[in-house]
């Protein structure tokens, strides 16, 4: 089973302000300990809206985060709107450079309208490998999907593709974790399929999904971002409906265009399960798995 990657906070106080050090990867789970850490500086520091005196700086430090998704932008862009409402000069420092494409897709979200785009024809093209989970609808699933992909595809995927996979995947699994309706149980499916020229991602939930279509344009302190970023950065995407947990459910798959080297790790059995608390199974084409289901935007 692929470890979960670890997320700490620090928090470092000077005559000058305040520094809020982040390191990990910062998504739909560990963005509200962020924002908690902030309020708590702040009000420590004494700045308050309409205080008086002079306000502390924020310094939002992102320098050695390793990840981001949508739900972490969206407190980074809250804590801005907080530190204004309160006087205080904030300064970011910004992540590593591969993770900047979020920042300027999301900056466009106010005006998009989403309509998936290519065609859904790859369940009749042979692949090179697939892997198959079920995950528990947990806080934790996107970053259990994020390390799976990593530790199954990732030395096989240049790294700009690997990063853009992870994104993607974990923005779909994320939207099946909070946006199915109340009362919706069961587990989510994930589905990862390797083609020669193309990665294939498809999650699923018994939810009842939603027209793209339809979508209203959000603010970008509102949130609900993840599909925006999917239609910005996959080479094409869509939805379908399907069976899930015996159930009807609801499918959102991305695809992205890659260079896929099945030589670059080690040779992968024919057919191989993996012990996880979830159900997990890596397939072949000699060896294929039932078909995937999923996430609602």
């Amino acid at each position: 089973m692929a470890a979960l990657p670890d997320f700490r906070i620090e928090t470092l106080k000077s005559g000058s302000g305040i520094t809020i050090k982040l390191s990990g990867e910062l998504d739909s789970a560990t963005c509200d300990e962020l924002m908690s850490v902030f309020e708590q500086a702040v009000g420590q520091a004494g700045a308050s809206p309409g205080g008086a005196g002079e306000s502390p700086k924020v310094t939002l430090d992102l320098a050695d985060v390793t990840f981001i998704d949508s739900s972490g932008l969206r407190a980074i862009i809250l804590i801005e709107r907080s530190a204004g409402e309160r006087g205080m000069a904030v300064t970011i420092l910004p992540p590593p450079e591969a993770l900047t494409d979020l920042l300027q897709i999301a900056d466009t979200s106010d005006h998009v309208t989403l309509v998936p785009h290519g065609a859904d024809a790859s369940s009749t093209q042979p692949f090179l490998e697939r892997i198959e989970l079920e995950l528990a609808r947990v806080p934790s699933a996107p970053a259990r999907a994020r390390a799976e992909l990593r530790e199954t595809f990732g030395e096989r995927l240049q790294e700009s593709d690997r990063g853009t996979a992870t994104l993607l995947t974990s923005e779909l699994v994320t939207n099946a974790v909070i946006h199915p309706d109340p009362g919706v149980g069961g587990s989510i499916g994930l589905r990862i399929t390797a083609f020669a020229d193309r990665l294939r991602v498809e999650v699923s939930d018994p939810g009842s999904g939603f027209v793209a279509g339809n979508l209203p344009p959000r603010a970008r302190e509102t949130g609900g971002h993840g599909l925006i970023v999917v239609d910005g950065m996959s080479s094409r995407w869509g939805t379908r409906q399907v069976t899930a947990d015996s159930k009807d459910g609801f499918c959102v798959w991305f695809e992205l265009d890659v260079d896929y080297e099945l030589s670059a790790a080690a040779d992968t059995p024919e057919s191989a399960s993996i012990d996880t608390p979830e159900s997990a199974s890596i397939d072949t084409p000699e060896s294929a798995g039932r078909p995937a289901a999923a996430a609602e935007g």
